[in-house]
């Protein structure tokens, strides 16, 4: 499996895919600010939008602001669309099959933060990286990275991270890493992010 992760076209697609999810952290962002500086909850905004959607656009600031949501969010499901078809998460039965499992079964998992998954469209998808790897080691790292959204979960595990020599989780487990070592840069991530998430809201 490491080498399907290291493979040049692989490489590219998922630093296109992290910059895709930058650029939708720094859209979001600029939005929350804009929006909060309005006094605006920004459910209000996103379904008044929903209901002009066939009215002539208006050229006000709260028109802008639900157009730029909108467009994060449509361009966010197109980079989970593409996860999918390059085969970077895979569907449910496909992990359970890889484990052992019941499709039924990884729901409890989920929710006792073993596991995450990624919802594209109506179904939720599993990292195509899980499949390599024992179930309990998937758990450690999962329970380190806490409650970050999964799409950041999921770049954890796709990238390619300095601190495990340049190599992507699988292969630096592959290549003989502790486990431990990996963990405590799960929880570094989780926290870098946490931090993001609250300084962007502030």
């Amino acid at each position: 499996m490491s080498n399907s992760l290291s493979t040049p076209v692989l490489l590219r697609r998922i630093a296109q895919l992290e910059a895709a999810v930058g650029r939708l952290g720094e859209d979001l962002g600029s939005l929350r600010l804009a929006v909060s500086k309005q006094g605006l909850p920004m459910a209000r905004i996103v379904r008044a939008r929903a209901s002009q959607a066939a009215q002539p656009p208006k050229d006000t600031q709260q028109d802008q602001v639900a157009a730029g949501l909108a467009g994060a969010a449509l361009r966010g499901e197109a980079a989970r669309v593409q996860w999918v078809k390059d085969g970077l998460v895979v569907p449910g039965e496909q992990l359970a099959k890889a484990w052992g499992l019941t499709r039924q079964a990884l729901a409890p998992a989920a929710d006792r933060g073993e596991i995450f998954g990624v919802k594209v469209g109506n179904r939720l998808y599993y990292p195509q990286a899980f499949l390599g790897i024992e179930r309990e080691t998937v758990a450690v790292i999962c329970r380190a990275l806490g409650g970050i959204g999964a799409s950041e979960k999921l770049m954890f595990w796709l990238r390619d991270h300095g601190a495990l020599s340049g190599k992507s989780v699988v292969a630096a487990l592959e290549a003989g890493l502790a486990l431990t070592h990996v963990e405590r840069l799960a929880a570094a991530w989780a926290r870098e992010r946490g931090a993001t998430r609250v300084a962007e809201a502030a």
